[in-house]
């Protein structure tokens, strides 16, 4: 009895289970499943050893009243009621020791049954509650995978649509920067062949003017001596005919003069006053005579044109 009085606690113990992860651990209700198996199993290996025993004692009980079964003869009235009440009170008390490991079986097969029941029902309702929170964190984290990806791709789209619009702006800016780099460039090579079909006019004004130059300093040369014969001509003809008019040789010289320009592709001079005849001519400092200065002069040659510089910036060419 007092094993029983151990067990039967022990069964009616309230077992706890530790939550984990919203749910139960299986690990703990396993081993008191396991655990109340055993049990049970003791339980009626208990039983079964205690129904034995009460068996066994009543087979001995048996064999000792019949091996101590007095005869009649032997024993007097007073001594078999003895026996007879001792018998029924053995009898009554084997009975209740029956009763008692009956109900004892019965009520260990109840509880454990109620045992196993429980921690079936509680293993069911904690699996069911471990299931609905294993779908409720499943629906939780689709819905925020979906977050997630809703957000991920709101970002990228956004992302997207930045570079593009940059992409556009940086190629507008290009295309801008390229159109005004074209127009200035076409600006400054217009001017440029303005400048090189000026400087072309320029060289060829300057060539002209050379070549009037070059052909002045040819023809100075006869005119020079000329000039110089005609000089002399008056003294020579004072020293060959000092009664001769000295304004008639000079007339002369001015129309051969003349004469000779004309031919030489100059204007023709205009006729000279008569004045009295020049003074000898003196040596000068270059060797020219002095009256050199009657005779035609080239132009001075013009100063050297200066080409316009480009704008700061421009590539001369």
């Amino acid at each position: 009895m007092s094993n029983e009085a151990e067990i039967l606690p022990n069964l009616l113990r309230e077992e706890s289970f530790e939550i984990v992860m919203r749910g139960y651990n299986r690990r703990q209700v396993d081993e008191y499943i396991a655990r109340t198996r055993n049990q049970i199993r003791e339980l009626e290996a208990r039983l079964s050893r205690a129904l034995d025993e009460v068996e066994r004692t009543r087979r001995e009980m048996a064999e000792v009243r019949e091996s101590r079964r007095p005869t009649g003869d032997d024993l007097s009235e007073r001594l078999r009621q003895i026996i007879n009440l001792a018998e029924e009170e053995a009898q009554s008390k084997l009975g209740d020791a029956d009763q008692k490991v009956n109900q004892i079986r019965q009520d260990a097969e109840r509880e454990a049954k109620r045992v196993v029941d429980e921690a079936q029902g509680k293993s069911e309702r904690t699996i069911a509650q471990a299931q609905d929170n294993a779908n409720h964190m499943m629906t939780a984290a689709k819905q925020e995978a979906e977050r997630i990806r809703s957000s991920a791709k709101q970002e990228a789209d956004k992302l997207l649509l930045d570079t593009r619009n940059e992409a556009e702006r940086t190629l507008t800016s290009a295309e801008r920067r390229s159109s005004a780099i074209n127009e200035d460039a076409t600006e400054r090579l217009t001017q440029l062949t303005r400048h090189h079909s000026q400087a072309l006019g320029r060289l060829s004004e300057i060539s002209e003017t050379l070549s009037v130059l070059l052909r002045a300093e040819e023809n100075a040369g006869p005119l020079e001596k000329m000039v110089e014969e005609i000089a002399q001509a008056p003294r020579r003809d004072r020293q060959e005919r000092p009664d001769q008019q000295p304004d008639a040789p000079r007339a002369q010289a001015q129309a051969q003069a003349q004469g000779q320009g004309q031919g030489q592709g100059q204007h023709p001079q205009p006729p000279q006053p008569s004045f009295p005849p020049p003074a000898p001519p003196q040596a000068q400092p270059h060797g020219q005579p002095q009256g050199a200065h009657a005779m035609p002069q080239a132009p001075p040659p013009e100063p050297p044109h200066v080409l316009p510089m480009p704008p700061a910036g421009e590539p001369a060419e």
